[in-house]
């Protein structure tokens, strides 16, 4: 724990209520999801902090001192409550962050920022950060994918079977997938200038269930997949977490496919939305989110700062 000009900052606790001090931030992901991915210990110098201003928490901050984000750069994410801003809150929080991914860590720290929130945008920008690319962040109503079915198989696929992860899916098999995962993934708009695979736990922590991972086979190979991480299990919604084609297989419809079968699933299991982030520009997936219905929420800008 420290104390700076007023503001103590400290590790987060078990009573804390991140989603009360994150209230109103649109790039917030979630309490539970953050407490989840950051309980897992593989070895990457990483924080969730709180800020204090006379026993109340006014802000919040979490960052990976290590190169998970693009060109392998760390990851910081910094909010304070609005009525506490301009009073160098923020200022003691980043300097918390670029301790973390320092230098000897990593070539630099990447940030989001909601688009729309040109204070925060221009704060950043004016301590060095630069801007680039836009994540639009979209919404589907699962209960109006019915009328999508027709979609959820590719006839250009021939020999392609689309399923989901069977409930007794095996450790071997999770591995396996991991490599399709971090070989696809190395294709990403998202990842264009390199990152470290992210590690098999923190994998595993996002997609605790077979269920949440449907996939295309070609034989025994798997040439493609979508799967869904838990956004908020109180208000059924899910994220997309990663959707992938093997270039093999690619302009044939295997990835709206996979995306309405899943979702015709997810509705009959109760959840109410998927939530999805694509790169401007990734124009396949964004024909692909418009045809399925996705309606656009918001975007989030990302932000560099290199040493």
């Amino acid at each position: 724990m420290e104390t700076v000009t007023g503001v103590t900052v400290r590790g987060v606790r078990d009573e804390d209520d991140l989603d009360a001090i994150n209230a109103g931030c649109r790039v917030w992901f979630g309490g539970r999801f953050m407490r989840d991915m950051f309980a897992v210990d593989d070895g990457s110098p990483t924080a969730m902090l709180v800020a204090e201003v006379d026993g109340a928490a006014v802000g919040y901050a979490h960052g990976v001192g290590h190169g998970i984000s693009d060109g392998h750069r760390g990851m910081a994410y910094v909010f304070v409550r609005p009525e506490h801003r301009r009073r160098g809150i923020g200022s003691v929080l980043w300097q918390r962050m670029l301790e973390l991914c320092s230098p000897e860590r990593v070539p630099g720290v990447m940030v989001q920022a909601d688009d729309d929130d040109r204070e925060t945008l221009d704060v950043l920008v004016a301590h060095g950060f630069a801007l680039k690319g836009l994540h639009i962040e979209s919404a589907l109503d699962l209960g109006r994918v019915g009328a999508l079915s027709h979609l959820a198989t590719a006839p250009r696929a021939a020999g392609v079977e689309l399923r989901t992860f069977a409930p007794d899916t095996t450790e071997d098999e999770w591995h396996a997938f991991k490599d399709v995962y971090d070989r696809l993934m190395k294709d990403a708009p998202d990842v264009a200038e390199g990152a470290e695979t992210i590690p098999y736990d923190v994998l595993r922590t996002a997609l605790r269930e077979p269920w949440q991972v449907t996939g295309a086979w070609a034989g025994d190979r798997l040439v493609g997949f979508t799967c869904v991480a838990v956004r908020s299990a109180e208000d059924r919604v899910l994220n997309t977490w990663f959707t992938g084609v093997d270039p093999t297989h690619r302009g044939l419809g295997l990835a709206t496919a996979l995306k309405v079968a899943q979702a015709l699933e997810l509705r009959d299991a109760g959840w109410r939305s998927v939530v999805t982030q694509n790169m401007e520009g990734n124009d396949a997936i964004l024909a692909s989110n418009r045809t399925l219905g996705f309606v656009r929420a918001m975007g989030k800008r990302d932000l560099t700062l290199d040493y």
